[in-house]
């Protein structure tokens, strides 16, 4: 046991890791970058009030060149968390005692702790969502390519997990294309709500600013490249509550798709397959097993971030106009989440980018259920002569028969008086051929993927017109959590 990690949390597992977050967004949420962070916003504060006359600008200058977590005494700040019990004080002590003598007095000047805590959380959610919007553009031009390629191969579409009418797998993909697209109007659409400063004071009134409270709120905001709020939302937190429930839709989408994937490789079916290599055990037990175990691990991320969601919702419950309850959920949710969702967007891409379709094995499943799964067309054939109702009856009692003793639909249909008077067999074979009936599917195809890289561009466009304030790194590194 003397080599034993500290670490128990299941994303920093020295083995398991991989399954449930990425080292790009574990350093996010490590303790030694979101220490930085803090005195990042620290000396962004000092700078500000510094360019409004509020503090002498050699004191910013002092602050800003002492806050960094390399140059601070990380063991005092773990004595002093013990000894205090607050989040924030040891780190602005540790600060203190790095700063100069004549500027330490102004640091954290008229701020509230969790002025600064908001307002870095608001910064850890945008370099999230800078990860996701990445991820989503990539993962939108590999559906697109992928129901551009498939748009034609006619596949079986299934409802209530039965063979229904014919479809393409192209529309299969568009589908969860255009369900994607939704997610990343999700996302852009948050940013100017969410991605926000906080800087109000320990009750919302920034009376500590005095008359300057807006001036140096937007200053600060424009600052860290932040959007300005217009008032303090210290007990509001339906920000957050967004954030963390748009990802859980977006998690859910990804599981549904990973969950299809998943369905359609059983062995009966045979049509899609996560990828494989050489090495890759299924079972223990049973050797020859090719378990789709990173599509089933995207289901079991998106069932958790859904805790991470219903946190935020009852983190929207707060008394008067501060309380801590919702913040340290929200410690939890936020990183947690972000971290379980991170590591969806890798494994998707990969599932995706690498997504194997059996175009034999889905050839021949069509052919196999061809003459049921064109029972909308045969009674649409039908009904010019008989009537849609009565053609329904007859195809039903046909199909009925046909499923429980065995015989050929067909050979049933036809020896149907309705149907041997009427109708020649040739005629009604001539209906049963399912690349006949796959609809507007490669239209529909077409016009998912055009919008989606439209919306695409539209969005890097964005992107080059976004600034940022380039926030340090904390010195020497940075584990998981540390």
């Amino acid at each position: 046991m003397s080599q034993c990690s500290p670490a128990a949390h299941i994303v920093d597992s020295s083995f398991y890791s991989g399954g449930y977050s990425t080292l790009e967004v574990k350093k996010i949420f490590c303790d030694l970058y979101r220490y930085q962070r803090w005195l990042d916003v620290e000396a962004m504060l000092a700078e500000a009030e510094a360019e409004l006359d509020m503090i002498p600008a050699g004191a910013a200058a002092d602050i800003r060149a002492s806050a960094r977590i390399g140059l601070l005494n990380l063991e005092f700040i773990r004595q002093e968390l013990k000894v205090t019990s607050h989040s924030l004080m040891p780190l602005l002590g540790a600060l203190a005692q790095v700063c100069p003598e004549d500027s330490r007095r102004y640091i954290h000047f008229g701020a509230t702790t969790q002025d600064i805590q908001d307002t870095a959380q608001s910064l850890e959610i945008r370099d999230v969502l800078d990860i996701v919007r990445r991820d989503f553009m990539e993962l939108v031009e590999i559906l697109a390519h992928l129901s551009s390629r498939y748009s034609s191969l006619v596949t079986i579409g299934r409802s209530h997990t039965q063979h229904a009418l014919p479809m393409t797998m192209g529309l299969k993909v568009a589908v969860w294309l255009d369900e994607l697209m939704r997610s990343v109007e999700r996302f852009e659409q948050l940013r100017p709500r969410v991605v926000v400063s906080q800087l109000f004071g320990g009750v919302g009134t920034m009376d500590a600013f005095g008359s300057r409270g807006f001036e140096l709120l937007e200053l600060f905001s424009r600052k860290l490249g932040l959007a300005v709020p217009a008032a303090s939302w210290h007990a509001s937190r339906d920000r957050i509550s967004e954030f963390l429930n748009v990802t859980a839709i977006a998690a859910g989408s990804f599981a549904r798709m990973a969950d299809e994937i998943r369905c359609l490789a059983r062995n009966e079916t045979g049509e899609m397959e996560e990828p494989f290599h050489p090495g890759k055990i299924g079972s223990s037990t049973m050797p020859h097993k090719r378990n789709p175990e990173m599509c089933e691990q995207v289901v079991v991320l998106a069932k958790l971030i859904k805790t991470g969601a219903l946190a935020g919702m009852d983190g929207l419950v707060n008394e008067h106009e501060r309380d801590y309850r919702s913040v340290r959920l929200e410690w939890v949710a936020v990183a947690d989440t972000s971290m379980f969702f991170c590591a969806i967007l890798s494994m998707m891409k990969h599932i995706l980018g690498n997504l194997v379709i059996h175009e034999q094995c889905v050839q021949a499943n069509v052919r196999r259920a061809a003459p049921f799964i064109c029972s909308e067309a045969l009674m649409f054939f039908l009904g010019e002569k008989i009537g849609k109702d009565k053609a329904h009856q007859l195809i039903y009692q046909s199909a009925m028969t046909a499923a429980d003793t065995g015989a050929s639909f067909i050979d049933i249909l036809m020896r149907m008086p309705e149907i041997k008077d009427t109708f020649s067999r040739e005629a009604v074979e001539q209906v049963l051929h399912p690349e006949n009936h796959t609809g507007m599917s490669e239209v529909i195809v077409q016009r998912v993927a055009e919008h989606a890289m439209d919306s695409i561009k539209g969005i890097k466009s964005v992107i080059s017109g976004e600034r940022k304030c380039p926030l340090s790194s904390p010195d020497g590194g940075c584990g998981a959590r540390s």
